[in-house]
């Protein structure tokens, strides 16, 4: 597949055709990377939880509970002292 480069401001770019974007899934941030055969372009792919680990051990050593802030005004003696109805 050919394509040609464009002006896009003071720099140049190209258009890639939708079905490719489809098929190897790019959509917002790409990845641009120099190869030996040419220019990649790889969809950039973030975990979920990325940093977390980091953030509960910086509040632990803070001297913040685990728990603390998610189970602020639960009480597990009220959802015992219900009766459960079967």
């Amino acid at each position: 597949m050919q394509t040609r480069l464009i002006r896009v401001g003071n720099s140049q770019g190209i258009v890639l055709p939708k079905k490719l974007l489809q098929q190897y899934h790019l959509s917002g941030e790409v990845e641009l990377r120099p190869t030996p055969e040419g220019l990649l372009i790889a969809p950039v792919i973030r975990p979920v939880r990325q940093g977390w680990a980091a953030q509960m051990q910086a509040a632990m050593a803070d001297g913040q509970e685990p728990e603390g802030e998610l189970l602020e005004g639960f009480s597990d003696a009220k959802f015992e002292e219900d009766e459960w109805q079967w």
